[in-house]
């Protein structure tokens, strides 16, 4: 009488492991239900939140007394979107060289900005972040792509 072969690990297709196959769909591909890289299973999958409204113009929005010190340079905040597309919170997380047109540009994009907020797996709308790089120009001098 032969014995059962004993469980291994290892990646030959006879040891179990395989990255594609026939079964529940585990592994990266398969023809099954699962959860693996392929499945037939509901849900819309998670999503970032997009921007869909809101816009702040340097030459209009920021003082113009300051402009020479913000001149070629950005700041970059991170806004918190709530689940009903709104920015909660607004944080600097690279400065420019103008400290009262970062705090501008944090009041300007909570009170005008608007988005398609983030979802989860399941597509529920949840809180999220996002970051938003707000570059200052001399008018009509903005650069080329």
């Amino acid at each position: 009488m032969t014995a059962a072969p004993a469980a291994s690990s290892g990646d030959a297709t006879k040891s179990g492991a395989t990255s594609a196959g026939a079964g529940t769909g585990g592994g990266t591909t398969g023809s099954g239900t699962g959860s693996g890289g392929n499945g037939d299973g509901a849900g819309a999958g998670a999503s970032r939140a997009v921007k869909i409204a809101g816009d702040i113009t340097a030459t209009r929005d920021y003082p113009a007394q300051t402009r020479d010190k913000r001149l070629g340079s950005s700041v970059i905040v991170v806004l918190t979107v709530g689940t009903d597309g709104r920015v909660q919170a607004c944080r600097v997380h690279q400065p420019s060289p103008d400290a009262e047109a970062d705090a501008i540009t944090c009041r300007l994009a909570t009170q005008r900005f608007r988005f398609r907020p983030a979802t989860d797996r399941g597509g529920n709308p949840v809180v999220s972040e996002y970051g938003w790089r707000q570059s200052f120009f001399a008018p009509g001098t903005r650069p080329t792509p």
